[in-house]
């Protein structure tokens, strides 16, 4: 006698539709950009009608806005998750550094151009600049074990350098090359300035 299978609870059927419009919604985002992520155009794509968006998503907007937070949100974990394994001070910075162009040479940050623009709500850019502020936290964690004198200032230093990086690489440079440079430029910016 072979085993019953059993049907999913209501629960994981809402879970895996969620997860299908989510699917459907982020390949509309980076194939065509944000003004094809409607509910009509996601519900095609995951093969679900459109008022079956609307039960998860009331607008477009809200839609874009969980996908820009969910791209964040995972980002986020991942950088976290290497600086943690390394040992404290030097070794973390160079994790944030290598982990955060990896990612982009992987093409996470591809979702972050894609939505640049988007009309997403107000509490969204809010909980962005919360995730935004707690991405660089590992990295102000490794300056003050450092001992780096302005830790706030040299992170956002290290931010601009970190994004210039970025344009490289999404540009088609090489991730490992531009990846050394980067943390030779940190490196040799946070060496003591010689006493005069």
């Amino acid at each position: 006698m072979s085993p019953r299978i059993s049907a999913p609870t209501v629960a994981e059927h809402r879970v895996r539709q969620h997860a299908a419009l989510m699917t459907a919604a982020r390949a509309l985002l980076l194939e065509q950009g944000a003004a094809a992520v409607t509910p009509g155009a996601v519900g095609a794509a995951a093969g679900l009608a459109r008022s079956s968006v609307y039960e998860y998503f009331p607008t477009a907007g809200d839609l874009l806005a969980e996908l820009a937070v969910d791209a964040f949100a995972r980002w986020t974990a991942t950088v976290r998750a290497a600086v943690a394994a390394e040992d404290a001070g030097w070794p973390r910075v160079v994790a944030y550094l290598r982990t955060s162009l990896r990612l982009v040479a992987d093409g996470e940050h591809t979702m972050a151009g894609a939505l640049a623009g988007a009309p997403l709500p107000a509490s969204c850019r809010g909980e962005l600049r919360r995730l935004h502020g707690e991405l660089a936290a590992p990295l102000r964690a490794a300056f003050d074990e450092l001992g780096v004198p302005d830790a706030e200032l040299g992170v956002a230093l290290v931010q601009g350098l970190l994004d210039a990086a970025t344009r490289e690489v999404e540009a088609g440079a090489d991730v490992t090359r531009v990846s050394e440079a980067t943390v030779r430029l940190v490196q040799h910016g946070l060496r003591p300035a010689p006493s005069a």
